[in-house]
């Protein structure tokens, strides 16, 4: 028949219920915590794609206009390049004398026609697009590099960019290089040491601030008035 089980007294039940409680409430506390994670690693998943586009849409905006401007310097350029020749024609060749300034208009209205005819019925975007993925892909810019984030989202940014390039990879497809790093971003006195001259002067005179070869001072007005007093 086997042992009976041993008689329920008070002090067995009290201890029963108490491990009960203790152990549902470890339970709970250990799943609001697991929740918790879960949703911060969601939340800094979110924000890290966020910096990505946003990186994305600058740098190609950057690229973008720099495309434009070349466009304009060619333009610029060959307009420049037809008032030396046609001066260099008429003085040395027909010899009827150099252009005037009333003859400006006359030249420069029609490359502003033609300027405006390759952009609506040329292939102006195209060469700008081109031009805007070489910028991107082959060209050395501060925007092309990797831009700098807290040491904290770099565990966070390891995994995502590991999934990212993975799939990428199943796909057939080369992985993207690393849009973020995590080194020491760039103090105050070395953005000014490779600011221009003027920048630097300008800081000194204006915004209080005494440069020197080793580091950067910053003064408040009346202790520069104290200064100059003395």
């Amino acid at each position: 028949l086997g042992t009976p089980p041993p008689p329920l007294t008070l002090d067995n039940s009290l201890a029963t219920i108490m491990g009960s409680v203790f152990s549902s409430a470890s339970g709970a506390e250990e799943a609001t915590t697991s929740i918790e994670e879960r949703v911060e690693a969601v939340l800094v998943k979110k924000k890290l794609l966020e910096l990505k586009q946003a990186k994305m849409q600058r740098d190609i905006q950057l690229a973008t206009n720099i495309a434009r401007s070349r466009d304009m310097v060619h333009w610029m350029g060959g307009f420049l390049t037809g008032m030396v020749t046609i001066n260099v024609l008429k003085a040395a060749v027909l010899r009827t004398g150099s252009l005037t300034i009333s003859s400006f208009p006359f030249l420069a209205v029609p490359a502003v026609l033609a300027y405006q005819a390759d952009l609506a019925y040329g292939t102006k975007m195209e060469r700008v697009y081109h031009e805007t993925r070489t910028i991107l892909k082959k060209e050395k810019h501060w925007f092309n590099e990797p831009m700098a984030l807290p040491p904290y989202l770099e565990p966070a940014y390891r995994q995502l960019q590991d999934t990212h390039n993975a799939k990428l990879i199943m796909l057939g497809r080369q992985p993207d290089k690393d849009w973020a790093c995590f080194k020491k971003d760039m103090t105050d006195e070395e953005i000014l040491d490779h600011s221009y001259p003027l920048t630097r002067s300008l800081a000194s005179h204006q915004y209080g601030l005494l440069y020197s070869d080793e580091s950067i001072q910053v003064v408040t007005a009346d202790e520069n008035a104290n200064n100059s007093s003395a």
